[in-house]
């Protein structure tokens, strides 16, 4: 029996290690410097090379190049890390002609062998030792706009075969280096545009009202809850002449930081009318011709707007587009559809007529107004809450404003089986306490 050689075996095996440690390594890193870091540690062990130059033409008139990375063996060893072009881009000399620029102008791998290079324009004398070298050019968008160069002291070190290894495995690194940038821009922007939509959502904040105010006999308790960051629902109190107020709920079109700019139009529109009709239809057409002078393609505001007076106990309303409110009579529990004085939604036609509702309010009944990120909420089959739910939810609670608040949030909940929204959900609940 002749004796088995295992020497090659164990060699492929030793790579195989070699190659599923730098596989972990790489796989736990989250910046393209410290990949490139990782798998050079790991080129080295593997590949026989004595210098290695990366070159890229990115962004530059032709003929021209920057050397983004020089280094010899031990140069990355652990806690080392390669030079970072993308940060020091700017500070990092342009080149032309030289070994590299004669190379890089061919656009395709090539190998070198008993190279006598002195006086290189861009790398002087450091390879003239050098023997021989691997041109392999990493392809990004179809050009050729990142190099690596492999150099070796022996003048025929290298092969057809190691340079087709070497070729792909640029292109393969180079790949996931330019994924790992996109991924980090990606973050990046997310973080920026995040920081805008807080910064938007805490403007809006500043715009709701900061207090309930304390109008004569009436309990008042409110939500609001966004989808994102910002959301485009509304709701306000407006002190009136003669002991009126004036009560709002809106809806914009949408979600996010848009809705969220129309709602901050349409707060500073209504805080700025000054009459001299206070009723909820001249109210709206205001609020409408104001929209209509700064239209914006498929965006649109529903709105239910009352006038109180705390004499009577009445409120005088009018709908534009909005859901109809619910008024639960505290003497039957009985919930009434207040879907009379209906109206177009705002910002979308210059012709427009709106009518006008009226109602009382009995001791104990409770007006509740809401949006649609209410009804509209889904469950996982995707059915609406609906609202035959939100009739029930008023119905099992006392009519108190906190008591609506808490019924309906539970009521979500146990639809949605979940906190999260699709939509803004806002709440305003009212109550004649005496």
């Amino acid at each position: 029996m002749q004796p088995v050689d295992t020497t090659g075996q164990n060699k492929v095996k030793d790579e195989i290690g070699l190659l599923a440690e730098m596989l972990r390594d790489i796989s736990s890193v989250n910046e393209p410097v410290a990949l490139l870091s990782r798998f050079g540690r790991f080129f080295w062990r593997v590949r026989s090379l004595d210098y290695m130059v990366s070159t890229s033409c990115r962004g530059l008139p032709d003929g021209q190049y920057k050397i983004t990375r020089s280094l010899r063996p031990g140069q990355l060893g652990p806690g080392q890390e390669s030079p970072d072009p993308w940060r020091d881009w700017s500070k990092i000399g342009v080149q032309t002609g030289g070994f590299l620029g004669a190379a890089m102008a061919r656009t395709e791998p090539q190998i070198f062998n008993n190279l006598r290079i002195t006086g290189d324009p861009a790398l002087g004398d450091t390879i003239a030792e050098m023997g021989s070298c691997m041109a392999s050019p990493i392809f990004d968008g179809g050009e050729a706009l990142n190099w690596n160069f492999s150099f070796h002291r022996d003048p025929d070190r290298y092969t057809a075969d190691d340079l087709a290894d070497h070729f792909l495995t640029a292109n393969l690194v180079g790949t996931a280096t330019r994924n790992l940038l996109a991924v980090n821009r990606a973050e990046e922007l997310n973080r920026q545009l995040t920081a805008q939509l807080e910064a938007v959502a805490r403007v809006q904040q500043a715009l709701l009202p900061i207090e309930i105010p304390d109008i004569p006999d009436l309990s008042i308790s409110t939500s609001y809850l966004t989808s994102q960051e910002a959301g485009g629902d509304y709701y306000d109190f407006f002190r009136l002449p003669a002991g009126r107020w004036g009560v709002l709920i809106a809806d914009v079109a949408g979600h996010g930081a848009a809705a969220a700019t129309v709602m901050a139009m349409l707060h500073a529109i209504l805080h700025g009318y000054e009459g001299p009709e206070f009723d909820p239809a001249a109210v709206m057409r205001y609020a409408n011709a104001r929209l209509g002078q700064h239209r914006i393609e498929a965006t649109f505001v529903t709105a239910f707007f009352a006038v109180y007076d705390p004499r009577e106990h009445t409120f005088t309303y009018a709908r534009a587009g909005h859901n109809p409110p619910r008024l639960k009579r505290g003497d039957t529990g009985r919930v009434i559809v207040l879907d009379d004085a209906p109206g177009l939604p705002l910002g979308i036609t210059d012709e427009y007529d709106i009518q006008t509702g009226r109602v009382s309010l009995g001791i104990h009944d409770t007006l509740v107004l809401y949006t649609d990120g209410i009804t509209e909420a889904f469950n996982p089959a995707r059915e609406q809450f609906g609202t035959d739910r939100l009739d029930e939810a008023l119905i099992g609670c006392s009519g108190q404003p906190e008591c609506v608040v808490d019924s309906l949030h539970k009521a979500l909940y146990q639809h949605t089986k979940s906190l999260g929204r699709d939509d803004d959900q806002t709440i305003v609940a009212l109550r004649r306490v005496r």
